[in-house]
């Protein structure tokens, strides 16, 4: 577990696994001098006490070493678009359609060897479908996701 924002809810309830996690940041704290041993254990005593994602947020917020946490983030794998698999399926449509009167007219000529003229439909449609995908992935998508990632942050920093 890397953060509680998972959670969503300040007031979803946390198990031992959360608790047990969030306590070695603590102990990180520790190690690089943020919080000394006396405070590092009330904070853990408060913790393992902590019933919800708010409750234990409120002996973690004021550390770099979570805040580190927060800022990374979890990778997340957004799904692609409505609108991406639906070019990919349109572009489907003509490359079948071709391929398949080009293998029809092979079998009608006895297999002789043919040129595959379907290249000239199947290579301009792919390369087009190609280059949408890729600025998906590459432009837009990541630029959804800092959004997604200041929303985030701008609600976990506004008070209850």
């Amino acid at each position: 577990m890397s953060s509680l924002e998972r959670f969503g809810d300040r007031n979803t309830r946390i198990g031992d696994a959360e608790r047990s996690a969030l306590s070695e940041l603590l102990r990180a704290s520790v190690d690089r001098g943020y919080i000394d041993l006396e405070e590092y254990e009330k904070r853990v005593a408060t913790l393992m006490d902590a019933k919800t994602v708010g409750d234990a947020e409120e002996v973690m917020l004021d550390l770099p070493t979570y805040q580190a946490v927060l800022d990374e983030g979890e990778p997340e794998r957004s799904p692609a678009p409505e609108w991406l698999k639906w070019v990919w399926f349109g572009v489907s449509i003509p490359i079948g359609i071709n391929v398949g009167v080009w293998a029809f007219v092979l079998a009608l000529t006895g297999g002789n060897t043919q040129y595959f003229w379907p290249i000239w439909v199947v290579m301009p449609l792919l390369v087009v479908a190609g280059a949408l995908t890729v600025a998906e992935r590459r432009i837009i998508r990541p630029k959804m996701d800092a959004k997604a990632r200041e929303r985030r942050r701008r609600n976990r920093r506004r008070p209850l």
